[in-house]
């Protein structure tokens, strides 16, 4: 019996990533948006909270205002622009004239940084405390905070300026006695990040220094925020997945869950470039089989004839190549002061692996066509094209970081387009010029 996803109910006990998870890939949105209507206003936005934002969008679309103000007024503020974020204009506008006024205020100074900042993914609930403030003071103030700030076990100090000073934590806070001041015992070291910064590089740091919680400080070093590492970990995931997605020629808001023309129309366009490059190539093929009637012929058969060998080689090297500069650009591994040695090591690396393959397959191409010199020429002009390829890739990928371009996206079908056709142009040229 076929399954039917009318049929999908949610039952006591799911939690609510898993409720959220089931709504975007188990059932078609309109039954989503009808057992999301279900829930009450607590499990929605738990629900939401958990939510990917095509699905948050396709929640909320079309809805009321005020319903929408509903499920607004339940989340923590950093989940509420997330939420919002995914709105018309209009309709956000109108939602928040619903708002507590206080977290409306909160919302719309965090909705008015840009999303990819730090800004646009701190949160406003946090606590802090005077340097001079005593530590039973403190103990109290967290106890009596009821869950609103994102974490009770970092406290951040700030003087009559709200300038930060420091930090401590609560386990520090009971090790000290009622009367102590936080000033005093407080740890002045404090990493912190610029409130402009992108949102790549504030989880870089986070998960670099092992933090739970990142202050966010603004140009007078005045503490505006938080960033959690729970949402360093959704950026990681969702800047990674981005990025493995680009790099295969697809575009980064791809998801296994789209419907089939959306899936086609981030897919379709990258398979211009390839497309293109074939045609080229087409060309660069009919230059070396061209019709004459020579004794050259048979050297460009020959050669032609190992022509899907060397693109699978160094459409492999490349690809290679690519995946470990991206992720190392993508993870902070790879700084702007490593790229020259980066460069010159990937190149090292394309020799020995050109190296490597051209022993291997210069005997087993002599073997095949029953020439050893051959074979030995043809190993030399595979060897070079690998090089090349590896040295193109690692060009693409450097070059485009170091331009301020996406290298995942840069280093996807225009990296393959580029060296595949490169690598066959030059086995093709030094092959037949080695041979005739």
């Amino acid at each position: 019996m076929a399954y039917d996803k009318s049929d999908f109910v949610i039952t006591d006990g799911m939690h609510p990533a898993d409720i959220a998870d089931a709504l975007w890939q188990d059932v078609d949105i309109s039954r989503a948006r009808e057992l999301f209507d279900e829930m009450d206003v607590a499990q929605g936005a738990l629900v939401l909270a958990e939510a990917d934002e095509k699905l948050q969008s396709a929640l909320l679309e079309d809805r009321d205002p005020q319903v929408i103000a509903n499920y607004l007024n339940l989340l923590s503020v950093d989940d509420g622009v997330d939420a919002l974020n995914e709105l018309p204009d209009a309709l956000r506008l109108e939602a928040l004239c619903f708002v507590d006024s206080e977290t409306a205020t909160e919302l719309r100074h965090l909705t008015s940084y840009p999303e990819k900042s730090a800004g646009g993914m701190m949160t406003t609930e946090f606590i802090s405390v005077a340097e001079s403030e005593r530590v039973a003071d403190v103990i109290k103030l967290i106890k009596g905070d009821e869950g609103e700030a994102e974490s009770v076990y970092v406290i951040f100090v700030v003087n009559t300026a709200n300038i930060l000073q420091g930090v401590i934590t609560t386990r520090e806070l009971l090790e000290l006695e009622e009367n102590d001041s936080v000033g005093e015992f407080m740890n002045p070291d404090v990493i912190s990040a610029r409130v402009d910064e992108d949102r790549e590089e504030i989880a870089r740091q986070i998960l670099r220094y092992n933090l739970s919680l990142l202050p966010i400080v603004d140009a007078r070093n005045s503490i505006i925020g938080v960033v959690s590492s729970d949402d360093a970990l959704e950026v990681v995931e969702e800047e990674g997945s981005e990025d493995a997605l680009l790099l295969a020629g697809a575009s980064g808001d791809s998801d296994a869950g789209e419907p089939l023309l959306e899936m086609v129309g981030h897919r379709a366009p990258y398979l211009a470039i390839p497309v293109g490059a074939g045609l080229i190539m087409s060309k660069v093929m009919e230059y070396f089989t061209r019709g004459d009637a020579t004794a050259a012929d048979d050297v460009y058969s020959t050669v032609i004839a190992f022509v899907p060998m060397v693109l699978a080689l160094s459409g492999t090297v490349g690809m290679q190549t690519s995946a470990v500069l991206v992720r190392g650009f993508a993870v902070g591994r790879i700084v702007p002061g490593r790229r020259l040695s980066v460069f010159l090591s990937e190149v090292r690396v394309g020799v020995v692996l050109g190296l490597l393959s051209a022993l291997v397959a210069g005997p087993a191409m002599g073997f095949i066509i029953g020439d050893y010199y051959t074979g030995i020429m043809l190993s030399l002009a595979l060897w070079l094209s690998i090089i090349w390829t590896n040295t193109v890739a690692t060009s693409i990928v450097v070059g485009s970081e170091a331009a301020g371009l996406d290298p995942a996206l840069v280093a996807g079908p225009v990296m393959i387009a580029v060296s595949d056709l490169s690598a066959v142009a030059l086995f093709l040229g030094v092959a037949s010029k080695l041979m005739v």
